[in-house]
């Protein structure tokens, strides 16, 4: 949400100053501002964990619970801890993975990682071309740009939102899929029925980038997720990292023909429903974790259709609205965590 509603006021403020200079700068000053609140941003308790940094992570959860109101004692804190430690078998994953590189080789090594690993980072590649290409479609319809790219931008709102309450009844999978393939849908459509009407161009480039929106949020969320505790840092990384190259690919390609772009995002849509899926999921928390997720997972199933494509010992369902542990101190995948 904050995104969109920064998007929406950015070309306001690149008509006020009129200077691409003053857009770069006013970026580095941005980033310089929020390089200082990283001393008061806490370590993840559940990386601390998973590296046998227990006392941390102890200290972290007795602040959060403070700040919240809530007393809960370091006895009960304690033996959570010790509970997630031995379910997962923590301390068999050694905690020297610290190099970007490193941390690749640690997934491409792991088969089932690798396999999650791939076919979310071309799912995202494809994400990131293909909601640049089409959002500089907008500048070629003779409209004002600023007003243009704003109102476009804005509609991503109820796109957030309903990704939030889509996550949490229908998981991951199911909304993942409808959003590139109706991107690539549209995009189809504007390849293969080409025509001078620009309120046509601009309808079907909304909807476009409404649907690769979707399909950002989702794919993230998932992708903070499915990865274990001990590489997830890393993987979201190199996830930003190839999106940067299929987004500076859409820019430099500007001319890619719609009907391409639509043959990726629909091929993308099929990659990404072989993800599994993450809603009420125990979260891996070692490399062990990640090899055996969701392994009796079905491909069909759903949520709202638990008997249809269940899975084999699934782990027991949560309530609606947070995070949780089960009785094992294993946190459960639901609300989304950048909602």
């Amino acid at each position: 949400m904050s995104f969109t509603s920064l998007a929406c006021l950015l070309p306001w403020y690149a008509y006020l100053i009129r200077s691409w200079r003053g857009l770069f700068v006013t970026g580095v000053c941005l980033d310089a501002l929020l390089a200082l609140t990283f001393c008061w941003v806490p370590e993840s308790s559940s990386w601390l964990l998973a590296v046998n940094r227990t006392k941390e992570a102890l200290g972290i959860l007795e602040k959060i619970a403070q700040f919240n109101g809530k007393t809960v004692s370091q006895e009960r804190l304690s033996k959570l801890l010790e509970n997630t430690a031995n379910g997962g078998d923590l301390r068999r994953t050694p905690a020297k993975t610290v190099s970007l590189w490193k941390s690749t080789l640690v997934m491409i090594r792991s088969p089932r990682i690798r396999k999650i690993m791939f076919l979310i980072y071309i799912g995202w590649f494809v994400i990131s071309l293909c909601y640049n290409t089409i959002t500089l479609q907008l500048a070629r319809l003779g409209l004002n740009i600023y007003s243009t790219y704003s109102i476009a931008i804005a509609f991503e709102i109820p796109v957030n939102i309903l990704c939030i309450l889509a996550l949490d009844t229908l998981g991951r999978r199911w909304p993942n899929t409808f959003f590139m393939l109706t991107g690539g849908v549209v995009c189809l459509l504007m390849g293969f029925l080409r025509t001078e009407s620009e309120l046509w161009t601009l309808v079907m480039a909304v909807v476009g980038i409404m649907s690769f929106a979707g399909g950002y949020n989702v794919t993230y969320q998932l992708t903070s997720e499915v990865f274990p505790t001990v590489i997830r840092g890393r993987a979201v990384l190199l996830q930003r990292l190839i999106g940067d190259i299929g987004g500076l690919l859409g820019a430099q390609v500007a001319s890619l023909p719609m009907i391409v772009m639509g043959t990726l995002s629909a091929t993308a849509s099929v990659l990404l429903f072989f993800l599994p899926d993450t809603i009420n999921q125990a979260l891996p928390q070692t490399m062990e974790d990640g090899e055996t997720f969701a392994l009796g997972q079905s491909i069909c199933f759903c949520p709202l259709f638990p008997s249809c494509g269940g899975e084999k010992g699934c782990r027991k369902k949560v309530a609606s609205g947070a995070h949780r542990e089960n009785s094992n101190g294993e946190i459960l995948a639901n609300t989304p965590l950048n909602a």
